[in-house]
């Protein structure tokens, strides 16, 4: 049960989750999803992120060379700690929400019911599947998205009558 995009635009679709999309309008969420993070750019945006976490810790370590060993090791496990779940998780939760948002969007202005997308994740957060717990994932929880995507439903509408009009 998955779909993802790659960087450069390649989105994949596990048959695995067709049975939980059930819809049409729930697979062009879920396509709408993927578009939206390849429009974005978030498989570059999160590459430089790495990089970037990277050369901070590189240069954290360096910067502590004349330290005791376990001392520089206890405060480099610390640093990566908080990178991770400090900046990257929430990174790419908000990287999750955005394109929830934009292919909500997509979707609607492809004529599709965005309510869709709700009923979507209802059934997602019914499939037995376990969640990790959100701060250690880079996904919001599936409640976090349905409550997100309820929010977003206007203007998704709005954005597709403006999008008809053109």
């Amino acid at each position: 049960m998955n779909a993802f995009c790659l960087p450069g635009g390649k989105i994949v679709v596990y048959t695995g989750l067709l049975p939980y999309t059930k819809t049409e309008a729930a697979l062009a969420a879920v396509m709408g999803h993927e578009m939206a993070h390849a429009v974005a750019r978030h498989g570059s945006q999160r590459m430089l992120r790495t990089s970037l976490e990277h050369t901070f810790l590189t240069g954290a370590n360096f910067s502590m060379t004349n330290m005791d060993y376990q001392q520089r090791q206890s405060i480099m496990t610390a640093l990566g700690a908080g990178a991770q779940y400090g900046v990257s998780l929430p990174f790419g939760r908000g990287q999750e929400t955005e394109a929830d948002e934009l292919g909500l969007i997509y979707m609607t202005r492809a004529g599709y019911d965005p309510r869709e997308a709700i009923a979507f994740w209802q059934r997602m957060s019914q499939s037995g599947s376990a969640q990790p717990p959100v701060y250690l994932s880079t996904h919001p929880s599936h409640a976090q998205r349905i409550h997100d995507l309820e929010a977003f439903i206007p203007k998704a509408q709005a954005e597709a009558e403006q999008w008809k009009q053109r």
